[in-house]
């Protein structure tokens, strides 16, 4: 399993945008903190599944935070 920072920020507009500062790739939105952080997961695991269709190594999990978002994706981290 593999654990990533997860960041929640506030928009203009009241969305609150989620993103992992060790996958930028990983982007999402919600309504609230509560829904952003949701579908944060969807967005970690779609960005994972990008990784290991290019054949590309997992980032490491390397930013730290009071969030955080494990997967159980990373058991399939290409070699």
């Amino acid at each position: 399993m593999l654990t990533y920072a997860l960041t929640l920020a506030e928009r203009y507009d009241g969305m609150v945008m989620a993103t992992f500062p060790d996958i930028p790739e990983a982007m999402a939105l919600g309504r609230d903190f509560e829904e952003a952080r949701a579908e944060a997961r969807g967005a970690l695991e779609s960005a994972l599944a990008d990784y290991a269709a290019e054949g590309r190594a997992f980032p490491e999990p390397r930013a730290c935070g009071p969030i955080t978002v494990t997967t159980s994706f990373g058991v399939l981290a290409p070699a």
